[in-house]
């Protein structure tokens, strides 16, 4: 779904990643990404997959590879695209990561996000006290990633999307499935750098399971019907902040 929300993005819509055309001056940034896709879109773009190490990152390796989301040594509106995927519900101070990002991002530039979310619970659930020093547990810990060594220090709810948009982000949540390339039921966060986000692109042959801009206002909504789809499909075309 990530992918697919990118290739939408970059207007490569229905195109496999392999097949998306090369561009070096497309700056993408990324924390922890696994698979197969990094590979290639460290062929195609000037594209950065970092990994959050202290040590490695005190002692100046390359910025390529190693970076804190909560104080990135990057230039401003570098990036055109930022994405993190299962990282931030990992982030002891997330708001300083999410702001460091908003910073990072052209004007116009898009984040792509997913965490641990639960759209119909209102509150996040903090799991670890972060105010002082030291974290203290509120919760069972638990932890993810690789070997399950990773803390979570938060599930999220709705007022994720309030934190985003108070950052400055225009955010729009989406949620389906796309049975077209077996991409099945997910949901996933959508910000943008810019006064609006353009979700039409995000729907596939006309269908998509359900889709929700949570507490977003749409300013536009269309009917579309396709000669070889059934009947009328509900989009969104913009979101306002």
């Amino acid at each position: 779904m990530v992918m697919y929300a990118l290739s939408n993005i970059l207007r490569y819509r229905n195109l496999p990643v392999y097949q998306w055309p090369n561009d070096k001056d497309l700056h993408v940034l990324e924390s922890s990404a696994r698979g197969s896709y990094p590979p290639m879109l460290e062929d195609k773009f000037d594209y950065y997959n970092t990994e959050y190490d202290p040590a490695k990152i005190t002692a100046g390796e390359d910025p390529r590879h190693c970076a804190d989301f909560q104080k990135l040594h990057y230039d401003s509106d570098k990036f055109d695209v930022v994405i993190a995927s299962d990282v931030f519900e990992h982030v002891r101070h997330d708001e300083k990561g999410y702001r460091e990002i908003f910073r990072v991002l052209k004007q116009g530039g898009s984040f792509i996000l997913t965490v641990p979310y639960n759209h119909q619970q209102a509150e996040t659930v903090k799991r670890v006290d972060t105010s002082g020093g030291e974290d203290v547990h509120i919760l069972e810990p638990e932890y993810h990633g690789g070997g399950g060594h990773t803390l979570t220090y938060r599930n999220y709810g709705r007022d994720l999307l309030s934190l985003l948009r108070g950052v400055g982000f225009s955010v729009a949540y989406v949620e389906g499935e796309i049975a077209a390339h077996a991409i099945t039921s997910q949901s996933l966060i959508l910000c943008a750098k810019a006064d609006y986000i353009d979700c039409s692109e995000l729907i596939v042959d006309g269908q998509i399971s359900h889709k929700s801009i949570g507490m977003l206002l749409p300013y536009r909504l269309f009917l579309l019907f396709k000669y070889n789809i059934k009947g009328f499909v509900h989009y969104l075309k913009e979101v306002r902040r």
